[in-house]
């Protein structure tokens, strides 16, 4: 009698489970984020989960990152102050997601890496580019600036600790030996 009772309980528990399984049904939308289990995977990645429509989901970018890690802009004002502003990966992805569809591309294009054991610091020049049609630029380059990236290897992939920016500036451009 107990082992009927059991079966029971486990079958009305599992019935809406398995009558939600019908054939109609589409599949769950299973999302597929690029690899980081080097440091150039990292860099494509950022790349790839940075830059899109300003509302995508945001799955890939979130995973890049540790918990707890910072996204920290550098703001300078007009009288050369520099103000870094710290931000969560969610104060991050609010902030974009207010751009709606507009569409925004990043690229690093000249990177260099520091690595001793399970951590890295990448310094990498970025380049960022719009169009109305959001397909990937190739044409003029609209802001460029500085990434400075700190990582750990937890033996499968790299995680994001922390990312420091700042964009040039007509008085402060990107040197010469930072550029492609």
């Amino acid at each position: 009698m107990r082992r009927l009772s059991l079966f029971a309980l486990a079958a009305a528990l599992l019935a809406p489970t398995l009558h939600a399984q019908t054939p109609d049904a589409p599949p769950p939308k299973v999302t597929v984020c690029p690899s980081a289990s080097t440091l150039d995977e990292l860099v494509e990645a950022i790349d790839a989960a940075v830059s899109g429509p300003g509302d995508q989901d945001r799955t890939c970018f979130r995973g890049l990152f540790a918990p707890d890690a910072r996204l920290i802009p550098i703001r300078i004002a007009p009288d050369g102050t520099a103000t870094p502003r710290i931000l969560t990966v969610q104060d991050w992805i609010d902030a974009v997601a207010k751009r709606g569809t507009a569409v925004f591309y990043e690229r690093q294009v000249k990177v260099s890496a520091e690595t001793w054991d399970h951590m890295a610091h990448l310094w990498s020049t970025y380049e960022t580019r719009t169009t109305p049609d959001g397909k990937p630029p190739e044409g003029k380059v609209i802001d460029r600036g500085i990434n400075s990236i700190q990582a750990i290897f937890d033996g499968k992939q790299w995680h994001i600790i922390e990312i420091v920016w700042q964009a040039q500036t007509p008085a402060n451009p990107v040197p010469e030996k930072y550029l492609p």
